[in-house]
């Protein structure tokens, strides 16, 4: 209840006592009916300043195979519960080209948001390989020839990524049911079919869509180290290499002995080294966010291997026991498959490979035999010795035998 619900009652009575008052003195003149104007006194405001307008900041993601770029973009669309789009760079061109338009990212994304397209403008795009739509760089023939896999993709992608409205067509929508020969209704060859359903056209705007761009870029270490380290002369100097390829692992071998050397060239990355690389400067300029991944470690392929949900020792062991078999690991053994992995290359994906190559036997072998228990140890991985089998009953030797192994193993560390 405010204050001029209490009190303007007793003000309208007081001053329509007054007026019968002023009536009654004077002869038969009564005075003109005026009310009181009701006056709000509203409480002193506090000017809030207007929010600022915030704008998306597109990513570019520069990593090795197998680092998990992907899998780091679709876990954070899962967190946000926004939709989610891949595509591949590799099948984009130009308009009015053999291949996919750019536009393919956006219908992909509208399926993702069940044809929803308030839902759609709000989605993340993920583009990999985009390394692949670099500008060629090719000889006397090339130059005259039209670079519609390259920099025509990249133009393509400029108006989309900074915020336009793209008209997708629905595809696979209602069409009207042709009824069969001879049947009413049906139409001669080339007229066309009265109410027949259009397809639908969706408008999106990628204002609010975020775009997160990632690729390999084999070859972009070399020109960061062609750029970084500058010949000098001094104790304390630069050495540059004379090859630069070499040595190209991610390593920076162009400082003496007595000075850090930092372990990922990228880095140490620029927007110049993209646009030496082949990207055009306005596309580079629409991704204010460049960051990089480092390849995976021994311990982190480690714990691909056996912690994370549905690891590939999870998924062999569950498939092992499908057919009543018990498989196991040692330490040791698991230590050499993330070592080999480490040095064949490929990150996370070369895991599979080495572990299809390993159980290729025991797999072919186990099922329909007498054999119920299955070891795996280090020198079976490095070709050493063929896998330890024990039969129905022998659960005891099998566990005894796993045991030892795990004791050699802490006793080499220690």
């Amino acid at each position: 209840m405010s204050y001029m619900d209490v009190h303007e009652p007793a003000a309208k009575d007081s001053w329509e006592e007054m007026q019968e008052q002023e009536q009654d003195s004077t002869s038969g003149i009564s005075s003109a009916q005026v009310r009181p104007l009701r006056q709000n006194f509203p409480l002193p405001l506090h000017t809030q300043p207007i929010p600022p307008l915030f704008e998306k900041s597109n990513v570019l993601v520069i990593g090795p195979t197998g680092s998990g770029k992907t899998l780091l973009v679709r876990t954070l669309a899962k967190v946000l519960d926004v939709p989610f789009s891949v595509s591949d760079a590799t099948s984009f061109t130009q308009a009015g080209y053999v291949g996919e338009d750019v536009d393919m990212a956006i219908q992909r994304l509208l399926q993702a948001a069940n044809y929803d397209p308030l839902r759609a403008s709000m989605g993340i795009v993920y583009i990999d390989e985009v390394d692949k739509i670099a500008r060629k760089a090719g000889g006397a023939g090339m130059e005259g020839s039209r670079d519609v896999g390259g920099e025509g993709v990249q133009q393509a992608l400029l108006r989309m990524m900074e915020g336009s409205v793209v008209s997708v067509q629905a595809k696979g929508s209602a069409q009207a049911e042709i009824p069969p020969f001879g049947a009413p209704g049906r139409s001669r060859p080339g007229q066309r079919t009265p109410g027949a359903a259009k397809s639908d056209v969706y408008h999106i705007d990628t204002s609010n869509v975020l775009f997160i761009l990632s690729g390999a870029f084999v070859g972009l270490d070399t020109i960061i180290k062609r750029r970084v380290a500058k010949g000098s002369i001094g104790f304390t100097a630069k050495l540059t290499s004379e090859n630069p390829d070499s040595n190209s692992n991610g390593f920076l071998p162009f400082f003496t002995p007595n000075r850090s050397t930092p372990t990922n060239a990228f880095d140490l990355v620029d927007t110049s080294d993209l646009v030496k690389y082949g990207f055009i400067p306005e596309f580079i300029s629409r991704l204010p966010s460049i960051t990089t991944l480092s390849p995976l470690t021994v311990p982190d392929l480690r714990r691909i291997l056996t912690e994370v949900k549905g690891s590939l020792v999870s998924q062999y062991t569950a498939l092992f026991g499908y057919s009543g078999v018990e498989i196991r690991f040692t330490s040791a053994a698991l230590d050499e498959i993330c070592l080999k992995a480490a040095e064949r290359g490929g990150g996370a994906r070369g895991l599979r490979g080495i572990m299809e190559s390993l159980l290729l036997e025991p797999m072919y072998e186990v099922p329909g035999s007498s054999v119920r228990h299955v070891l795996i140890k280090d020198t079976t991985v490095r070709g050493e010795e063929p896998p330890m089998y024990w039969s129905r009953g022998e659960g005891a030797a099998f566990w005894a035998a796993w045991a030892d192994e795990e004791a050699i193993m802490k006793e080499k560390v220690r």
